[in-house]
């Protein structure tokens, strides 16, 4: 290796468990050859090429969470590919789901050439030859699936063949925002990996491609995090079974399954969330009414009942509290 490369290959920055690396600042010619020395090792072993006057200007976090790989990719117009005689020289069994983040892309695969966009995602398993292009500007993520995690195809299934999942504007687009944001929150995390956090990603895996038992605990995750994002907002049964694509009754039953109902699920998670805002001193400039408001409860009087009905304290008593503690 030159020595420019040398210095180069310093950016592949390892962090807790997170590895970084970019090709911005390294000198053109050599670009290519690291972007697919780093994937190489962070991935599995590709092809790229551009035909951009810049060159390639990519940047990629990577993250070993618990049995799965995650990465998150930005870059200008570029091709991947991933050859037979790559497949021959270094096998890696493992089944990959990109989500499409921005950008437009194709994918040229043994039964032919697709588009997508963003907000589609594209699976394949690697140890089969395609070619993965992007058009414009892009940013993806990327769950990386062992094999060995995966149950084997139904007789005439194929679910792992390289292709692309239409998701925009679809039901599924709102699994596939979650899984995007598990990952993206998995790369803050780091090698402290969170058990429940990989089951929800291999679950949102399971949901989007299929092939596999994702079972109850799929949805439930599903719905769980859904109401997370919007505890600040109106939230029934029929909300959160639509957007993640079950029946209201289906949803009740997960639940129900679980020892909760819907209902109690996001009262607990609105009361949580109040006693977390009332207890940090960067919200003192919130009155109690405007705390109420944060967790989706307008009516101050609602708001206050609901509070002292789930810890026998009311809103304004838990903040001084708060207060008292952190002085003690």
């Amino acid at each position: 290796m030159t020595l420019s490369a040398s210095r180069a290959t310093k950016r592949w920055a390892d962090d807790g468990g997170v590895s970084r690396f970019t090709t911005v600042g390294i000198p053109a010619e050599q670009r290519i050859d690291l972007w697919e020395q780093y994937n190489e090792a962070a991935l599995f072993r590709l092809r790229a090429a551009t035909m951009s006057e810049r060159s390639l200007l990519a940047t990629q976090v990577n993250v070993q969470y618990g049995d799965l790989r995650l990465a998150h990719i930005k870059a200008n117009d570029h091709v991947i590919e991933r050859t037979a005689q790559f497949i021959r020289a270094r096998p890696h069994d493992a089944v990959c789901l990109c989500l499409l983040l921005e950008g437009e892309a194709f994918l040229y695969h043994g039964r032919g050439c697709e588009t997508l966009r963003a907000g589609d995602a594209v699976v394949y398993e690697v140890d089969r030859p395609f070619m993965y292009g992007f058009s414009t500007n892009m940013r993806q993520v990327i769950i990386e699936v062992p094999r060995r995690l995966l149950d084997l195809p139904g007789r005439g299934s194929d679910p792992y063949r390289p292709h692309v999942l239409r998701l925009a504007g679809s039901a599924a687009a709102t699994r596939a925002q979650m899984a995007a944001s598990w990952v993206l929150q998995a790369m803050t995390q780091g090698l402290a990996s969170d058990r429940r956090t990989e089951i929800d990603i291999l679950n949102a895996f399971h949901l989007l491609v299929g092939g596999g038992q994702s079972g109850s605990g799929a949805h439930l995750s599903m719905a769980r995090t859904f109401i997370e994002s919007r505890l600040a907002g109106p939230l029934s049964v029929e909300v959160v079974a639509r957007e993640i694509g079950v029946s209201s009754r289906h949803l009740a039953r997960l639940f129900t399954e679980a020892g909760s109902t819907p209902g109690r699920f996001i009262m607990e998670r609105r009361m949580h969330r109040a006693a977390e805002l009332l207890g940090d001193p960067r919200m003192n400039h919130l009155s109690i009414a405007q705390i109420g408001e944060q967790v989706g409860l307008v009516q101050a009087a609602h708001f206050s009942r609901a509070f002292k009905k789930h810890f026998a304290a009311t809103p304004s008593q838990w903040r001084v509290l708060a207060r008292e503690r952190r002085a003690s």
